[in-house]
């Protein structure tokens, strides 16, 4: 295949979900089939059995794409996770499409696909940036108020993740003059001070990919998702942190035994914590998400041992994009078959006592710290106490707080403007491109 043959290609594969992210481009095909045409291009790319790239230095100050045996892997399992949600996407319901959802759909795949077939850092966190917050409006599109919570976090917790990579991206500009994943490796592992380095990678993919003690977004995104959305959780977010921390971090290249032992005990402590509460826990909905916590705490304990010996890495390097391939399967899978039983025994999941367990910690400890001091003093001052009580009963401002957001969201979720933007972000991204080949 030659050169423009492959770069047409591989460009379609994130490309042509984006086009049809455009509901005027997308009201053409039969509504449907829109979500598979979507995956055509994959499709073709995982026909072609050899393995090839392109640098593109007009797009996005210059990037690559390319396909090779890990990522053809990675390739399919996105595919077949992707087919299996729009499958469940377009079941029979009677009722008309969401256009909205849709475009939040075909935006996170595009970002999906690209972050799999990008060769360089630059690429995979323009790719994984669109792909992370397109997830948010599939998160938030249920509509309810534990999806909405839910979202929050999840949105919080990305703009962290994506400080720090981009504080990481900056580091590695600075270091090394190719910003590939191999050069990017080596420059990191011949730097006389990685720590910094090192610290953005592991903290951002942990947040992006919900690995303990920084998996807030994990439990309550699977227990408000839709069914089509849980199923993308595994083989999207999850997925691609875990495969951002392979790709970016000096694996084989480095030795760093101490950091690599507190990583390895990191990676213990929650496939314990996985397994303690998600048996105390024992919700069917949210099975799921604890065995993605305890398999990435076992991915994260292989990251351990590769950072503290770069033979234990290069000798199983292979084996940890298979894991995440059977990772984003298995997930799925679990979560069709736990919706399945769930739909089958209705009463089967509900607890004895229904607990609204579902707004996160920095929202509920407000209320904690007023019960608690509202207890102080309940047999000594009596008079205090309810003066206290009724001074602040007058003050909620988490309310106000939670009223704002919720504002926001409303104020976000109109389509002119997410039009608006597309279109701003893609003209100034042809202007760039333009200077660049200029």
């Amino acid at each position: 295949m030659n050169t423009t043959l492959s770069a047409i290609l591989l460009l379609s594969v994130p490309g042509w979900p984006l086009l049809l992210a455009f509901p005027a481009l997308r009201s053409r095909l039969p509504c449907p089939w829109s979500c598979y045409i979507a995956l055509l291009p994959a499709l073709i790319l995982l026909a072609v059995p050899t393995v090839f790239s392109v640098d593109l230095p007009w797009l996005l100050l210059g990037t690559g794409l390319g396909i090779g045996g890990a990522s053809r892997w990675l390739l399919a399992m996105s595919v077949a996770v992707w087919a299996g949600a729009a499958t469940l996407l377009h079941a029979p319901t009677g009722q008309p499409e969401d256009n909205r959802f849709t475009t939040f759909f075909m935006l996170s795949l595009a970002g999906n696909l690209g972050a799999i077939l990008a060769t360089d850092l630059v690429g995979f966190f323009a790719f994984s940036t669109l792909m992370g917050y397109s997830f948010y409006g599939l998160l938030v599109n249920a509509g309810n108020r534990a999806a909405r919570r839910a979202g929050r976090v999840y949105l919080g917790l990305l703009i962290l993740a994506d400080l720090a990579l981009f504080e990481a991206l900056l580091i590695a500009a600075a270091t090394a003059e190719d910003l590939s994943f191999e050069a990017a490796r080596q420059a990191m592992a011949q730097s006389a001070a990685p720590g910094l380095y090192l610290s953005m990678v592991l903290i951002g993919f942990a947040l992006k990919a919900g690995t303990w003690p920084l998996h807030f977004w994990l439990p309550p995104a699977f227990r408000s998702a839709r069914l089509a959305v849980a199923l993308l959780l595994g083989g999207v977010p999850v997925a691609i942190g875990l495969l951002g921390a392979v790709r970016w971090l000096p694996l084989g290249e480095i030795a760093l035994p101490d950091l690599g032992l507190i990583i390895q005990g990191l990676g213990v402590v929650a496939m314990l914590y996985a397994i303690m509460v998600g048996l105390i826990r024992a919700k069917l909905k949210t099975l799921p998400a604890y065995a993605a916590i305890l398999a990435t705490g076992l991915f994260v304990t292989a990251l351990g041992a590769g950072l503290a010996d770069p033979a234990v890495w290069n000798r199983y390097e292979n084996r940890a994009h298979f894991f995440i391939v059977f990772l984003g399967l298995g997930l799925a899978v679990l979560t069709v078959g736990t919706g399945w039983w769930k739909e089958r025994n209705p009463y089967s999941d509900a607890p004895a006592k229904q607990d609204d367990d579902s707004n996160p910690w920095f929202e509920r400890w407000p209320g904690a710290v007023v019960r608690w001091c509202g207890q102080m003093g309940f047999d000594t001052l009596p008079r205090l106490r309810a003066a206290w009580l009724a001074e602040v009963g007058h003050l909620r401002p988490i309310r106000a707080w939670q009223r704002s957001l919720d504002r926001s969201e409303r104020f976000l979720q109109r389509w002119s403007l997410a039009i608006t933007l597309f279109l701003l972000f893609g003209m100034v991204m042809a202007f760039v491109g333009a200077l660049s080949w200029s």
